[in-house]
């Protein structure tokens, strides 16, 4: 054999033919980089590699499954909607959500893999599942380290945003890996108009040998559209405690002078930890507030006098810029007590801020020490690590707040140990609010975290726990429901026959139930299912005729009249409300007669509009 022979010879382990068609994808692959490049001036390229999945799910149709001995019910009056917590592969729960929560997200929080080299982050790469098909861990020296990455975050977070509502923001973790990458991605996925902000997360000091140590990493957030966003603000944490600490005074039957001397050498105490809000300390007999009032004017004379200052009875001298408030205004607020005089006419007057109306920002830096945050979380475990680096509960909770309303759906699709919803949980027992959140976590090979750690940190947060000291914490209530990502019919969404369809009408209550917020099962036959939004109260009721056999339809029909009728009964404000799926080749018009005399009925079709969302995320 030539040298020439030997240098064009195919290796062993690859036929000559399967050689062939690798080349042939990559010639593919360049010529639409090339066009690409020619396409867009300015921004991020990178090798789109092609993800694998497991054989199932690729030529399979995602659906979900409810794991029924998993669910929680500790809320006696079902006033809360019920978490839910996804066990399976992100994109494929992405894919699922696409259909059941498509614009209806306010708030998404990710922690995804900083790519780091030694993180556990692993691709499977399309092109050569047959000599890694369980994917490869992805070094630091990796020639398509950052393209790995960088396909793996794109696709989810193009699903991701088709999630957010109008008001939706994204909030996600980075360090300083990828995050240069991810700011370019994201401008292209959400737009540069849209980039809202980066927090700067302050962490424990970072002491290993290097020219700089690192102390911090990066939460990037971006909005849906960020001129449809009011300003974020909330009541002050730090007013709460202050007034907290006002309440508790007054109990010792203090006069006003006292209390405000005994509360400035409190707050003084504490002042560390009251951050921006530390000057509150005056005190009337309304409450606590804050004014300026006792700095001199610098500009004693030579203005308008228009105001008498009550206790010499001379005029104040105006500002040189003029007065901040009308006249009529100022006299308003007087008239009210809610003027703070200076000693004399040389001090400026000031309208009083109220402790109760102070508000805060959410600020660019935040201080957190995540060695409390690992601790933290082995309590609720008795005392055992059972996760590395959770993300600190506080800071979820601080940005929910801002970015969310109490009637908001938060997700977060790499779920970790679950912090975001006891942040959410957490969040709801202190204002009352109703926010529900679901999480998605994968099980990562033999250790389930998602069942053993995801769902198992909330189910204890939730129903209450022992720590590692043996003191009993008491749970802070509320609902769950776990699922797992499944698959049905025999070829993918875009390839789906009619024997895939009928298998999908036939497993899609789950999902159908989802979108419609109605989880509670309350009854599954051969030929239908009925959901509710909760079994004791319901007023909206999912319920699904997933069957061929039409013969039963007059039968399913009875049912829902029989609820109704069982509903109207009680003392209810409003008709029930009915999603009907019914399964058909078209629309569902042709079975309107069928429903004349029933009210609140709102008919769709299955499972043709599930394939077409499916099939909108692959084109």
């Amino acid at each position: 054999m030539t040298e020439q022979e030997k240098r064009t010879e195919a290796p062993s382990c690859v036929s000559t033919d399967e050689l062939q068609i690798r080349i042939r994808e990559l010639e593919k692959e360049i010529a639409r980089l090339h066009t690409q490049i020619k396409e867009q001036r300015y921004g991020l390229t990178w090798l789109d590699v092609p993800e694998a999945f497991e054989t199932e799910s690729e030529n399979k149709i995602p659906i979900l499954e409810e794991v029924k001995e998993k669910a929680i019910d500790t809320s006696p009056n079902n006033e809360t909607p019920p978490h839910i917590i996804i066990e399976g592969d992100n994109y494929h729960a992405l894919t699922c959500l696409n259909y059941t929560h498509r614009g209806k997200i306010d708030v998404i929080y990710i922690d995804p893999p900083y790519n780091t080299g030694n993180d556990g982050f692993t691709y499977k790469d399309k092109r050569f599942l047959k000599e890694f098909p369980d994917g490869s861990p992805v070094p630091k020296e990796h020639p398509l380290r950052h393209s790995y990455w960088l396909s793996f975050m794109s696709k989810r977070l193009e699903l991701a945003k088709n999630l957010l509502s109008d008001k939706g923001v994204i909030f996600i973790s980075i360090d300083d890996n990828e995050q240069a990458n991810l700011k370019l991605l994201c401008d292209r996925v959400f737009g540069e108009e849209n980039f809202t902000g980066q927090l700067i997360i302050k962490t424990a000091t970072d002491n290993n040998p290097s020219q700089i140590n690192t102390e911090h990493e990066y939460m990037l957030v971006y909005c849906k559209q960020k001129q449809s966003q009011g300003n974020w603000e909330r009541q002050s944490q730090s007013a709460k405690r202050i007034l907290e600490k006002y309440k508790e005074l007054r109990k010792d039957s203090l006069s006003n002078s006292e209390i405000q001397k005994e509360l400035r050498k409190w707050i003084k105490e504490n002042k560390k930890d009251l951050p921006q809000v530390t000057h509150y300390n005056n005190v009337d007999e309304k409450g606590v507030y804050s004014s300026s009032g006792n700095s001199s004017n610098p500009h004693p004379g030579g203005y308008m006098y228009d105001i008498i200052h009550p206790i010499t009875h001379k005029p104040v001298p105006k500002p040189k810029n003029g007065w901040r408030w009308p006249l009529t205004t100022f006299q308003a607020y007087n008239n009210m007590h809610e003027i703070e005089w200076g000693k004399d006419e040389t001090t400026q007057p000031h309208v009083k801020k109220r402790l109760e109306t102070s508000t805060e920002y959410l600020r660019t830096m935040i201080y957190e020490d995540n060695r409390g945050t690992t601790i933290a979380l082995s309590e609720i475990f008795e005392g055992k690590k059972i996760f590395d680096n959770p993300k600190p509960q506080n800071i979820l909770s601080r940005i929910i707040d801002f970015s969310s309303s109490k009637f908001s759906t938060i997700l977060d699709f790499f779920a970790g140990s679950g912090t975001t919803l006891h942040a959410t949980m957490k969040l709801n027992a202190e204002d009352g609010g109703h926010r529900q959140c679901i999480l998605v976590q994968q099980r990562e090979g033999d250790n389930n975290i998602c069942e053993n750690v995801t769902y198992e940190r909330n189910r204890r947060v939730m129903c209450g726990y022992t720590n590692a000291k043996g003191e009993q914490v008491e749970g802070l209530g509320g609902r769950l429901k776990y699922y797992r990502t499944a698959f049905v019919g025999k070829n993918a969404s875009h390839n789906a026959t009619d024997a895939d369809r009928v298998e999908l009408a036939h497993k899609a209550g789950y999902l159908l139930s989802m979108g419609e917020n109605t989880l509670e099962e309350i009854e599954h036959t051969d030929t239908c299912q009925f959901f509710a939004d909760n079994k004791e109260n319901a007023t909206i009721y999912t319920a699904i005729f997933f069957t061929e056999n039409y013969a039963k339809l007059p039968e399913f029909v009875a049912k829902i009249e029989k609820l109704q009728a069982s509903v109207e009964t009680k003392d209810t404000l409003s008709l029930p409300q009915f999603n009907v799926y019914i399964f058909c080749w078209g629309t569902p018009d042709i079975f309107e007669s069928e429903f004349d005399d029933l009210r609140g009925i709102a008919l769709k079709a299955i499972p043709q509009p599930i394939l077409d969302v499916y099939k909108s995320i692959n084109q």
